[in-house]
């Protein structure tokens, strides 16, 4: 089968180089380039439709095909037709945006090209496995999409679709269905004829409603309704009994229906940003479930099922509004991540102990008082935030979270740390700011692997000599505390590529600081300097230097 490029080529060019496709584009660009500005637009747009015209639709080239596949992505057809259309937005040309809109030219609009498409559907798409019709500015499907009875994939990605015609439910061979970003406000009865249906991507639409006969696809493994307007699910989602991945975030679900909890292949379900304000007990029957993201919902409360979730391991429970929660937490023996942050927990169940698997854990913004002794059973923990509280202290369990590599505790009312945390041997960030230390806790010295250490904004007046065995620390920030002065082991810390000193009471910087060969930002602003040191030309590597309000 001819090219279609080498078509126009012909054409336009016959003596010229077609291998190109750019090149055909810009020779098109600059065909009427003695025209004035204004009727550039128009001559080339008055072209190029009529050529699209005399080309017969066999002439629409297969990107790829073999004996097995074929697959027809409009490639060449778009990017004669619709590529010139961008280019005219691209380069901006005089009565380019003029044209387009006084003639409402779209990317391949059906209402004008669709005859091409029935065609070419009637008379090669028979034996088609894949179509890609992605980011063509279709505004709807010709019922003649039925015919594509071998159809496997269909790709309908970035268009302006409103409604699908009835026919699609004639493609019973489909296994993966892409109708995301679209504006479509409804899917069709017939949705629910494709029996082979493996996948469905409905994400970024305006639905409101599922029809019940999604339930009938019961092959699907991986739903996404992501970024909707639904409020609720209809009960015969629990037919799907071979649904593996459902995804429902940003909508605005006020309940789950309880047959949710027959979805029992179930291994990851996103909640996230909805309207819930509780579960259904039935919830806990989704025994193979790996992740559940219930974040940004009104929750006050969990069910004690919860607890049944036996191979669970990733929980979301961030910003929502509980106040407890269930012991029966203690039961996901295979957690490995949980987020609680942004929630009124005030305080945890001694069972959190219990999560043995348990790699991440985020408290921030709990308003908690006190950490459980409990926490110190964590030993596979690897982070843990707890910023944003009411801590004035800390269990001297902490130190026995082997294998912890960061841990934040900013914004808090700390005034002095367990001398067990010394036995962090992997620690590797530690953030302390906004608290209320005036010295710095001596154990913080022995955690040699430390990179990286905040202690801003607390009332700290001198650092201790000690701060040489530091000896991995990149960033060192000491910012919006009562310093004068810094000990002369600080400039041994040849690691360092972060050094944060604003809002302090330095009056002066000693030669030494030019020993820091790594350092990539300094910050002094808001102290009391008056001059610099010539050794800081020695800073080779310095991209960032903040010396404002001295």
């Amino acid at each position: 089968m001819p090219s279609l490029y080498k078509q126009i080529g012909k054409m336009h060019f016959p003596q010229g180089d077609i291998n190109e496709q750019a090149f055909i584009i810009d020779k098109i660009y600059n065909l009427e380039d003695r025209l004035p500005e204004g009727e550039k637009a128009k001559a080339i747009f008055k072209q190029t439709f009529a050529l699209a015209k005399s080309l017969a639709p066999m002439e629409l080239e297969f990107k790829w095909k073999t004996e097995e596949k074929r697959c027809f992505t409009l490639a060449n057809y778009s990017s004669y037709l619709i590529n010139v259309n961008r280019l005219l937005m691209w380069k901006k040309l005089s009565g380019g945006e003029e044209y387009l809109a006084q003639e409402n030219i779209k990317y391949l609009p059906l209402e004008k090209q669709g005859e091409l498409l029935r065609d070419w559907i009637e008379n090669q798409g028979k034996n088609i496995e894949r179509l890609c019709l992605t980011g063509i500015g279709l505004t709807f499907l010709p019922p003649e999409i039925g015919c594509l009875s071998q159809l496997q994939e269909l790709n309908l990605t970035s268009n302006q679709l409103t409604t699908l015609p009835p026919e699609i439910g004639q493609l019973s061979q489909l296994q993966s269905l892409y109708l995301n970003d679209n504006p479509l406000t409804a899917l069709p009865i017939g949705i629910g004829q494709f029996s082979q249906l493996e996948a469905v991507y409905l994400n970024n639409n305006q639905l409101t409603t599922l029809p019940a006969e999604m339930g009938q696809l019961s092959q699907l493994r991986w739903l996404n309704l992501e970024h909707n307007k639904l409020t609720s699910l209809p009960a015969e989602i629990g037919q799907l009994s071979q649904l593996q991945i459902l995804c429902l975030g940003h909508n605005q679900l006020v309940s789950l229906p309880a047959e949710i909890g027959q979805l029992f292949q179930l291994r990851a379900l996103n909640l996230s940003n909805n309207q819930l304000t509780s579960l259904p007990a039935k919830i806990g029957q989704l025994s193979q479930l790996k992740e559940l993201y219930l974040n940004d919902n009104p929750l006050t409360a969990l069910p004690i099922e919860i607890g049944q979730f036996s191979q669970l391991k990733i929980l979301y429970l961030n910003n929502t509004q509980l106040t407890t929660l269930p012991a029966e937490i203690g039961q996901l023996a295979q957690l490995k991540t949980l987020n609680l942050s942004t929630n009124q927990l005030a305080c945890l169940p001694t069972e959190i102990g219990q999560l043995l698997q348990l790699r991440w854990l985020y408290l921030s913004n709990t308003q908690l008082n006190s950490v459980p002794a409990e926490i110190g059973q964590l030993s596979q923990l690897l982070g843990l935030e707890l910023d944003a509280n009411h801590l004035t202290s800390l269990p001297a369990e902490l130190g026995q979270l082997s294998q912890l590599c960061r841990l934040s505790l900013s914004n808090n009312q700390l005034t002095s740390l367990p001398a067990e945390i010394r036995q962090l041997s992997q620690l590797g960030c530690l953030d302390l700011k906004n608290n209320h230390l005036t010295t710095v806790p001596a154990e913080i010295w022995l955690l040699s692997p430390l990179k990286w250490l905040g202690l801003e904004n607390n009332q700290l007046t001198f650092v201790p000599a000690e701060i040489e065995q530091l000896s991995q620390l990149q960033s060192l920030r000491l910012g919006d505390n009562h310093l004068a002065t810094l000990p002369a082991e600080t400039w041994q810390l040849s690691q360092l590529e972060q050094l944060h000193l604003n809002n302090n009471h330095l009056t002066a910087l000693p030669a030494g600081i030019g020993q820091l060969s790594n350092l990539k930002s300094l910050w002094l602003q808001s102290n009391y300097l008056t001059i610099l040191p010539a050794e800081m030309g020695q800073l080779s590597k310095l991209q960032e230097l903040h010396l404002n309000d001295n």
